[in-house]
């Protein structure tokens, strides 16, 4: 073979190699087309298996008026439970979203008030509730308006009532709330007197097993709400439908956004369980302690709520997020939470009593049920039961410090 056709064979070879590698890029490149496209196929179809299950029993106007179409934002009829901060700041949001709402209160004043000035005169009275370019927020205060309000095809109800108040209140009007009516629950909190989660004692108190449930938290202060400053928030249902339902509606695109979650259990853990922590926030920052301190306090005890939240049967990655880390960074580190400034003022010498005539603080009954929650799970949990003991008095300021530091080295897990 002579030189030029040596050079030629080459030549060649180097050209079938390029075209092979050209080919192999391009069939790689292919498959993970096709694989993503199969990806997202599959979750939508489970999306719409998960829509069809929470559907199957409503009529087809039912089903129209749920807004069954995700690619579309219809308008919805809100109910919020209770014309407190946070459920002032709720039916804002919801109507900044576009839709219908209506709150409910006890107080007749407040309703006329609400109606005509479009202003809560209670709570948050600085801020309008006229949304422009939407119908204003409109009050109602009597049960028979209410059970008006709350026919209507595929109506969602905002509970924003206290929540050692919740479970009376849905067992004494059970008759007016509608079996496939999906009740948001804002309170984050344990019912005390049952030591349960939010959500067991609302079904217990309607006696039904099918109501269709959903979980909104997160780091969210109905003041910052209200002034339109960025919020993200949690919303997690069993079914991801609804959770799905309350994201179209809380969300507004410009200063509230809101994510999703198949985790129940975890989200009212997390918001239920911080407030206790963030009492130690606050007996921590009324000791004199600095950021160095907190910090390490708010880390320990993410960890602790994490482990309490396997133990409990929630998605310890849920800790993680919104309704875990978020909110419990929001409460132990910020002077607006009424649970930090009451751990203040119990390492200043006052008493739980005298913190609770005017004002309720639901860490401090929360942190008894956490310390059942550990003992039913064999957990150890030094940061909450220190906390625990604090609130009691049975141990001093100092003595908690010495029982933490002191604990034997050991490896850090992050889980």
């Amino acid at each position: 073979m002579t030189a030029r056709q040596s050079f030629l064979s080459n030549k060649r070879d180097d050209g079938n190699l390029a075209s092979l590698a050209t080919t192999i890029a391009l069939s790689f490149g292919a498959g993970v087309f096709f694989a993503t496209h199969l990806l997202r196929l599959r979750d939508r179809e489970r999306l719409r298996r998960a829509c069809s299950r929470t559907q199957k029993h409503l009529l087809k106007g039912q089903r129209s008026a749920l807004g069954v179409d995700l690619t579309r934002k219809s308008k919805q009829k809100v109910v919020v439970l209770g014309a407190g901060a946070f459920g002032t700041a709720m039916a804002y949001a919801a109507c900044q979203g576009g839709n219908d709402v209506v709150m409910y209160m006890r107080d007749a004043k407040q309703c006329a008030a609400i109606n005509s000035e479009h202003r809560n005169p209670k709570y948050l009275s600085e801020f309008s509730l006229h949304v422009d370019g939407v119908s204003d927020i409109r009050g109602i205060c009597t049960l028979e308006e209410l059970k008006e309000e709350l026919h209507t095809p595929g109506v969602v109800i905002i509970h924003a009532l206290p929540c050692q108040l919740t479970p009376p209140w849905f067992r004494e009007n059970k008759d007016i709330i509608p079996k496939d009516a999906l009740i948001c629950v804002t309170s984050k909190g344990l019912y005390l007197p049952t030591q349960q989660l939010m959500g067991h004692a609302i079904l217990d108190a309607l006696n039904r097993a099918e109501q269709p449930l959903a979980f909104l938290s997160g780091p969210s202060f109905a003041v910052e709400i209200m002034k339109g400053d960025p919020t993200t928030l949690v919303v997690a249902s069993d079914e991801l439908f609804q959770a799905v339902r309350m994201q179209r509606i809380m969300s507004n695109f410009r200063t509230l956004r809101v994510f999703t979650s198949d985790d129940p259990v975890g989200v009212q853990l997390g918001g239920a369980l911080k407030n206790p922590l963030a009492v130690g926030a606050g007996m921590i920052s009324g000791m004199g302690c600095g950021t160095n301190t907190l910090s390490a306090f708010v880390t320990r005890a993410s960890d602790e709520l994490r482990q309490l939240c396997i133990a409990m049967g929630g998605n310890p990655r849920t800790i993680d997020g919104l309704a875990g880390m978020g909110d419990l960074m929001l409460t132990c580190f910020s002077a607006q939470s009424r649970n930090q400034r009451c751990g203040q003022r119990l390492i200043n010498g006052e008493k739980v009593e005298d913190i609770q005539k005017n004002t309720t603080v639901e860490g401090i009954a929360t942190a008894d049920v956490a310390i059942l929650y550990a003992d039913m799970c064999g957990l150890e949990l030094p940061i909450f039961r220190c906390v625990h003991a604090l609130i009691h008095k049975r141990i001093s300021p100092k003595q908690a410090l010495v029982d933490l530091m002191g604990r034997p080295n050991r490896h850090e897990i992050v889980q």
